[in-house]
């Protein structure tokens, strides 16, 4: 149990050091070769599964050992599980989940605000989660999401420990973090299917999120390539849950995709840069641009009782003064 917090501590808090990140891309290696001959073994193919572990993991640190900046880093956990109600015998999936996100400017070593170009902030939170995978292989997902932005969720303590414990240069401008403020936020996804065949779908992807921190909507075109299933049984928008597993027993591999997703994404609101809608004024704020380019590019592998994702992001400025941000998530999905 250490080793495996150890394994999730090390992507979340990154090194400058080249045998810091030696060292840690080692452990995701090591890792994955002692746990992969028992995700391999542990594939029911006649049991349907209810209920999944997940576990995401986003971090700057995968894309260059310098870059240590903006959304720095993310953790989130989530346990999903099969509802017994349907609508109209389309499935629905429950989830809660707990998350941490972490936000500095370009260069941790500034300890003057005016040289900073993006605030600190730092962001403890639960959701509750609903997904409902309608017909037409369509795809719905909504979120309430509650928590605490500010010094209270002690996430500067959390870095900087971790920045000691790692032997790699301290964060110096907590004290300028975003002031203490109730997050309440409600986030929606929905997916829709706009042609496919045996090699190639298309979906338009639209997301939405109206609260005391983040307010903006996106839009994305996701094309996927390699072999698939229905919305209502593949990874992509997490529908194994449910769902019957391969007849045979020999077929392990479940299903591998490629996917890209270009979009835009209008800012109307975002308080981890312009400030807190709720509480005292916080310290140091920043202009946040009204619009900005993503681009989403990632690879899925799925066994019948695990799955991996793995997802590199690169998005315009979100300040004035900021530069374009890249970073890597990774999922990791059990179910039982």
């Amino acid at each position: 149990m250490h080793f495996i917090k150890l394994l999730a501590l090390s992507f979340i808090y990154k090194s400058k050091s080249h045998l810091s990140l030696i060292y840690m891309y080692k452990l995701v290696w090591f890792c994955l070769f002692l746990l992969g001959p028992c995700l391999i073994r542990a594939q029911d193919t006649t049991n349907i599964y209810i209920k999944e572990l997940r576990l995401t993991i986003d971090n700057d640190v995968f894309t260059s050992r310098e870059r240590d900046q903006y959304y720095t880093s993310g953790l989130y956990v989530y346990f999903r599980w099969l509802s017994n109600r349907k609508i109209k015998k389309y499935k629905i999936i429950n989830s809660i989940s707990f998350h941490q996100r972490i936000y500095t400017p370009k260069r941790v070593s500034w300890d003057d605000p005016a040289e900073f170009d993006r605030p600190y902030a730092g962001i403890l939170g639960f959701s509750f989660n609903q997904e409902f995978y309608l017909k037409q292989k369509n795809y719905l997902k909504t979120s309430f999401e509650v928590g605490l932005m500010g010094p209270n969720t002690l996430t500067d303590d959390f870095q900087i420990t971790w920045h000691k414990v790692l032997n790699i240069p301290l964060p110096a401008g907590w004290e300028y973090q975003m002031a203490n403020s109730p997050v309440i936020n409600f986030h929606g996804t929905y997916a829709r299917r706009l042609a496919g065949n045996q090699s190639l779908d298309v979906y338009s992807e639209t997301q939405i999120s109206i609260g005391t921190v983040y307010n903006q909507i996106s839009e994305d075109v996701l094309v996927r390539l390699n072999f698939f299933k229905n919305t209502a049984s593949s990874s992509l928008f997490g529908g194994h849950l449910g769902s019957p597993l391969p007849s045979t027993s020999t077929k392990k591999i479940m299903e591998g995709y490629f996917f890209y997703a270009p979009g835009v994404i209008y800012n109307a609101y975002n308080a981890t840069i312009e400030g807190n809608f709720i509480g005292p004024k916080s310290p140091h704020t920043e202009i946040a641009k009204s619009w900005r380019l993503q681009n989403r590019i990632g690879f899925a592998l799925s066994l019948p009782r695990f799955d991996i994702v793995t997802t590199y992001y690169l998005q315009t400025k979100e300040t004035l003064d900021a530069e374009t941000h890249q970073y890597v998530g990774i999922t990791f999905k059990n179910r039982f």
